[in-house]
């Protein structure tokens, strides 16, 4: 892993949108492939939505977050793989099964961040913000370390604790493209139904999966800010190593005075 961290143990800001680079231009085909899959069809049900009733909103709603977490997810499969040896060795039929079992855990965990973090943007945004730095690497805690869903945001807080100020800049433009990624689609949709899901796609396809691979990158380099090792590989066996705690021993020498 080309590490990311500074000289006096912090993470290396610049050093994060370096390496996201050179993953999203490593991995780009299995990415975009990945991309397409999920996001087309969602897309083309909000446009579908924006003419019909509560339940096909509900639906479209629903499949957002799905295809949303399912496309996190797999990114951190992704970001693991081309850590392990510089390029994408699983296919995306592998990379979605590695995903699957774990989808409905993403659900929830989306629901819950998505849900404490809005009360706190209304508790005067502050609290939002916070807790936005606090969770910002829950989901990938939740694929590599395989934890449940308060677990990995326990271990998110854990792992930016020290750095969230560094990354505040990372979670303010992630939040700034979803809005600008939205302002820019709703335009287009009420140019042209067609041009929406078009240009809706191309924009979707292009930000999101590099959004995701930001904060995979921040996930694995604020592991080894705190000291532990990420075993990469895409698999099942992956997950963390925890740094070995060295203690102190007391030996008795023949004639020792003390």
């Amino acid at each position: 892993m080309n590490s990311t961290v500074t000289p006096d143990g912090h993470l290396d800001i610049g050093g994060v949108f370096s390496r996201t680079g050179d993953i999203y231009k490593q991995a780009f085909g299995t990415v975009w492939v990945v991309a397409l899959i999920l996001l087309v069809p969602m897309v083309i049900l909000n446009a579908i939505a924006a003419d019909s009733g509560w339940f096909i909103n509900l639906i479209a709603t629903v499949y957002q977050i799905v295809a949303s977490v399912w496309l996190a997810g797999t990114i951190v499969k992704i970001v693991e793989d081309v850590e392990a040896d510089g390029v994408v060795d699983a296919s995306v039929g592998e990379l979605f099964g590695l995903v699957t079992p774990r989808l409905f855990a993403l659900f929830l965990l989306s629901i819950v961040v998505g849900v404490l973090v809005a009360i706190g943007f209304v508790l005067f945004i502050i609290p939002g913000i916070i807790l936005t730095l606090m969770w910002m690497v829950s989901t990938p805690a939740m694929m590599v370390e395989g934890k449940g869903v308060f677990d990995s945001m326990s271990r998110s807080s854990e792992l930016t604790k020290g750095n969230r100020w560094r990354i505040l800049g990372v979670g303010a433009l992630i939040v700034v493209a979803y809005l600008v990624l939205a302002v820019i689609i709703g335009l287009l949709a009420a140019i042209s139904p067609i041009l929406g899901i078009i240009g809706g796609i191309a924009l979707l396809v292009a930000v999101y999966p590099y959004l995701s691979i930001i904060v995979s990158v921040l996930y694995f380099n604020l592991v080894e800010v705190k000291g532990g090792q990420v075993v990469t590989g895409g698999g099942p066996t992956a997950g963390i190593e925890e740094a070995p705690v060295v203690e102190e021993v007391e030996v008795d020498l023949p004639g020792d005075q003390r």
